[in-house]
């Protein structure tokens, strides 16, 4: 009988002890979890507040890049004119290529008759912008993806987002626009002129800043290079042929002519544009 009675008090002090040791455990446990639901929501919030700085960093980029277009929009066709503009630190890097973006323009009835009046490269400013959860691919602020434009309800303006080597670019650069118009009459045929803009940034130096400066935008100077051509025969229309940086489009432009032909004169306006930092 006592050794049956100390074996239930033994019993007794031993389910005694594994309760007061499951409590700490519990609690040791709850800790450990609440420390990891922590650490978790932690880390998610650091990711989603770096993911939206990273948003409004590109907003600000955006927003230079507007505000140099303008610019160099206010000055081109100008010789000799310039402004200065302000470009807020976006957390990104400017940099400026004169020599990126090679221009191929053929003149051209698309049957007989080629003529490669343009081959150059146009240069281009960008920024490459930080890591952010949003995608921006493919995304035109300004302008489209055609090469070229012919008509003035298009701006010449090609702002837009890529994926560069390591990092989404925020892209700026320029598209060539044309016209056509009837001038007169040339020994009895019509006589058209077709003109062909191109802003150039070939001007500019290779640029590569950080945070906060003042870009001068210049107009160096409007040259102008005419060429001539004459059809013994009926031409309806003739095209431009564009490659842009490996963007191959075609505009056709109406021609007037009459049973003997017709005269077309050919201008090419080059605006060069010199980007540098205020200062330099």
């Amino acid at each position: 009988m006592l050794q049956e009675s100390n074996l239930k008090k033994e019993s007794a002090r031993f389910l005694r002890s594994k309760r007061a040791l499951a409590i700490p455990v519990t609690y040791l446990i709850l800790f450990a979890s609440l420390i990891a639901i922590i650490s978790v929501t932690y880390s998610f919030a650091v990711v989603k507040i770096s993911a939206r700085g990273a948003l409004l960093k590109a907003s600000v980029a955006k927003q230079n890049m507007q505000v140099l277009d303008n610019a160099v929009r206010s000055v081109a066709w100008s010789s000799g004119a310039s402004k200065v503009v302000y470009m807020d630190d976006c957390g990104g890097i400017f940099q400026a290529q004169p020599t990126a973006k090679n221009l191929v323009i053929n003149f051209t009835n698309k049957q007989s008759f080629y003529d490669v009046v343009f081959n150059s490269s146009i240069g281009k400013v960008f920024y490459k912008l930080e890591p952010s959860e949003f995608s921006y691919e493919g995304l035109f602020i300004r302008g489209d993806d055609r090469a070229i434009i012919n008509q003035s309800s298009f701006t010449m303006t090609q702002l837009y987002v890529i994926t560069g080597d390591d990092a989404k670019e925020l892209v700026l650069c320029y598209r060539p626009a044309a016209t056509v118009a009837v001038i007169s009459a040339n020994n009895g045929k019509p006589q058209n002129l077709i003109r062909i803009y191109i802003v150039n940034l070939n001007s500019s130096q290779n640029l590569m800043f950080r945070q906060k400066f003042y870009l001068k935008v210049t107009s160096v100077n409007v040259k102008t290079v005419t060429r001539q051509y004459e059809f013994n025969q009926s031409v309806t229309s003739l095209a431009l042929q564009v490659v842009l940086d490996g963007t191959l489009n075609t505009v056709w432009l109406p021609i007037s002519s009459n049973a003997e032909g017709a005269v077309v004169n050919l201008e090419i306006v080059v605006c060069s544009i010199r980007i540098q930092r205020l200062g330099m």
